[in-house]
């Protein structure tokens, strides 16, 4: 076991036990875009693009014990970890995929799946930041977008989170592939503060108005949660 992953990291009242590398570990922002995922039913096949070492796919998995989750990821040291997870878990409903999501079409059919999952690097490439999870390196938001378009069924649900600087290059771009963006909420640091992230549902070739939620606020102005976060994270598992 490397040496940075010591102990399994807690969630969800101990529900849930995962190792995280420091370069990378789970943030709040993270845990509540799992509140935003929803419409979810037995049989369902649902795809986790970039899933890191599996957060989102392992908790839905516990979630939603009858459907099949593909996991994609394309660093070896990441799926090492996802595959260690989903052992500590005994999760046996999520295969992963060591794959680059440019090449999707060579390893999935089109159209075969019912949700598509995307928490691409934040920043653009022109920030020229170094690691990998957080800045954009030879994939980008446009692939992310493509890839989960090629996957999912018509009337297929893509749940995206991005920061709230990308919304405009987001919403244009799924657009142009056929998913048009039906449901948005955008969250914020405390009250006072400009928004920080934005959570979106396209629906695969289900054109209509967008439903625009109420806003997630995570902190009370004092630095402790809001009510409303702080039951996400006791109560999603």
């Amino acid at each position: 076991m490397p040496r940075e992953f010591p102990e399994p990291f807690t969630f969800f009242r101990g529900e849930l036990k995962l190792l995280q590398p420091k370069s990378h570990k789970v943030s709040v922002d993270l845990v509540l875009f799992l509140s935003f995922i929803r419409g979810i039913r037995k049989n369902f096949k649902v795809a986790d693009l970039g899933a890191g070492f599996g957060f989102l796919s392992i908790s839905l998995a516990k979630k939603y014990p009858l459907v099949e989750i593909f996991a994609v990821e394309r660093d070896p040291l990441m799926v090492d970890i996802f595959r260690r997870n989903l052992s500590e878990n005994r999760i046996g409903n999520v295969k992963v995929f060591e794959a680059d999501i440019k090449e999707i079409r060579e390893v999935f059919q089109r159209g075969i799946f019912n949700v598509v999952l995307a928490n691409p690097p934040f920043f653009p490439k022109a920030y020229r930041g170094k690691n990998p999870y957080h800045f954009e390196q030879d994939t980008d938001l446009k692939d992310f977008i493509e890839a989960s378009s090629y996957l999912l069924k018509d009337g297929g649900s893509f749940y995206l989170m991005i920061p709230s600087f990308r919304l405009k290059e987001a919403l244009l771009k799924c657009e142009e592939v056929n998913l048009p963006p039906r449901e948005m909420r955008v969250v914020y640091p405390k009250l006072s503060k400009e928004a920080k992230i934005v959570f979106i549902r396209c629906r695969k070739n289900l054109k209509g108005p967008i439903k625009v939620e109420k806003p997630l606020i995570i902190n009370e102005e004092d630095g402790s949660y809001t009510d409303e976060v702080k039951n996400i994270l006791e109560s999603y598992l």
